[in-house]
């Protein structure tokens, strides 16, 4: 099953095809820490509860979520940095939308 970058308006999809063209893709950390400030960097929300979504085992973030920075480069492999928090090109929520929710 072909897997989906988690951040909202994203349609990247992890594919060979994708890979060719020099994206990554990121699984959320499993440190508590870092993931709630991937969670709330993406700042989703589920579509079903209105509260904050959790992502699953499985959910990634594409490469196009994080600054050329927040690299480090082992060959032709690249891995993020620690403590790196996705940056670019994220969904915000109007502060307007985030009161209707609650």
């Amino acid at each position: 099953m072909t897997r989906s970058c988690s951040a909202v308006g994203c349609s990247t999809r992890d594919t060979v095809l994708s890979r060719e063209r020099g994206l990554s893709f990121h699984q959320f950390p499993t440190d508590t820490i870092q993931r709630s400030k991937w969670i709330r960097a993406v700042n989703r929300v589920d579509p079903r509860s209105k509260k904050i979504w959790i992502p699953g085992p499985g959910a990634i973030l594409c490469s196009k979520h994080f600054q050329e920075s927040d690299f480090e480069s082992y060959g032709i492999r690249r891995k993020l940095k620690k403590g790196t928090v996705p940056s670019v090109s994220l969904y915000k929520m109007r502060t307007r939308e985030i009161v209707e929710l609650n």
